[in-house]
């Protein structure tokens, strides 16, 4: 008798649909979005091929969504565009030099989308070399800033304490071993639980974060993402603080914790304290579970302007967009000093400031992947989005993109360099 072939998971590549990106400013036919959603799974989404690039654009098709409405006047960011900023470039850690920025966005091979940045509060660099202004967008993991950023100001209202563990907000949490990890050595995602996001643990289809992801972005109502939360364990050897290990696990197990805490879903406490206090354009959506909870650290889509107008938040232009200042430099300073230095060296994420910008960081804090000595903030997604946040220099900036993650980023350095160059400094 012989052996049936297994079935593999449909990957659906890069082909000429979606190259050059710009394609991906046109509808598609209905059957080819039909095609699209009967073949969908995590693992072709994720691969960043043509059905991705579809699905970061329209995640409300794929998933459940809850939705926050724009509540005031919008308000339009000044455009003050300096075409001269297309020609920055920056030094790489091996000493050589990139490409223009210009050039980077002209290569399809980097599946840029979309791409804004702002100083003193004015738009001086935007390209859409792959989305329309008005297109929705994926955050991927730049996502778990809303999460890192609502725990620090439900802490300077008394509602949470940093030195808790994770389950004594999280109760679906306790008795587990979150029980040991804090609220802050979370934020800072640095658990001593063995859950981190690596190339060989993606790799293996039995390693606890791959059971885990398949789990949570399931459309299943009776996905069991909770109950695989719940049975992480220790690294051997390694306390809760030793060592930043990035996952989103962590992300979600923070979710639970603002869900319980105020009593209210994530999408309306994130409404309530950020999104509506600023002029938006368009609607706010996260993605859920199978079963109804918010994916907080991976799922938020919006518009890129109004991703933009999030980020300028952290600026002291925060009055552009918004009448109430709600990132004071008291939280700001808190969210971008949360981290251990020490817990940062040695950690994928600080090769990844090396290979992506040139430039050391000097620690991760509040969700944040990268902060510079300077105050300088990013956070990179899946499929290489994006946002920096350089407050002293009043800078900010936001890309989003369809990009397989195997090819190496560099819109984090782009975004420094021209953060310098228009700071002169």
């Amino acid at each position: 008798m012989s052996k049936k072939p297994e079935n593999k998971i449909f990957t659906s590549g890069i082909s000429t649909q979606t190259t050059p990106l710009s394609k991906a400013k046109s509808p598609l036919s209905w059957k080819e979005i039909k095609t699209i959603k009967d073949r969908f799974s995590v693992p072709n989404w994720q691969s960043a091929g043509d059905d991705g690039v579809y699905v970061n654009m329209h995640l409300n098709e794929f998933v459940n969504v809850d939705m926050a409405m724009p509540t005031h006047t919008e308000r339009h960011i000044p455009r003050a565009i300096n075409p001269e900023l297309g020609n920055t470039s920056f030094q790489l850690q091996d000493g050589s030099q990139t490409p223009t920025l210009e050039e980077y966005l002209a290569d399809d091979y980097n599946r840029v989308q979309g791409v804004m940045m702002a100083h003193q509060g004015k738009v001086i660099f935007e390209a859409y070399p792959g989305m329309n202004p008005n297109d929705y967008h994926i955050w991927m993991s730049t996502s778990k800033t809303t999460v890192g950023t609502l725990c620090i100001l439900l802490e300077s209202e008394g509602l949470i304490d940093l030195e808790k563990p994770v389950s004594f907000y999280a109760t679906d949490l306790k008795g587990t071993a979150w029980d040991e990890v804090s609220m802050k050595d979370a934020l800072n995602m640095a658990t001593g639980l063995d859950l981190e996001e690596t190339t060989a643990a993606f790799s293996d289809p039995h390693s606890w974060i791959e059971q885990f992801f398949g789990s949570l972005f399931s459309r299943d109502p009776k996905s069991n993402w909770l109950g695989i939360l719940r049975t992480v364990k220790p690294i051997e050897g390694e306390k809760p603080g030793d060592r930043f290990r990035y996952s989103t696990a962590v992300t979600q197990a923070l979710t639970l914790a603002i869900q319980e805490v105020t009593g209210h879903s994530f999408k309306d406490v994130f409404n309530a304290k950020i999104w509506s206090k600023i002029g938006v354009g368009h609607p706010f959506m996260v993605g859920n579970t199978g079963d109804g909870v918010a994916v907080g650290g991976g799922t938020v889509n919006t518009t890129l302007e109004d991703a933009l107008k999030y980020a300028m938040m952290y600026t002291p232009s925060w009055h552009v967009v918004s009448s109430e200042r709600v990132i004071t430099p008291e939280i700001l300073e808190r969210i971008r000093t949360l981290g251990d230095p020490k817990a940062y060296q040695g950690s994928e994420e600080e090769q990844y400031s090396l290979e992506w910008t040139g430039d050391l960081g000097e620690r991760n804090a509040t969700q944040w992947d990268q902060v510079w000595a300077d105050g300088a903030m990013f956070k990179h997604g899946n499929m290489h989005q994006g946002i920096y946040v350089d407050a002293d220099r009043d800078f900010c900036a936001f890309v989003f993109a369809t990009s397989p993650n195997e090819r190496s980023d560099k819109m984090p350095g782009f975004m420094r360099a021209v953060a310098k160059r228009v700071a002169g400094k």
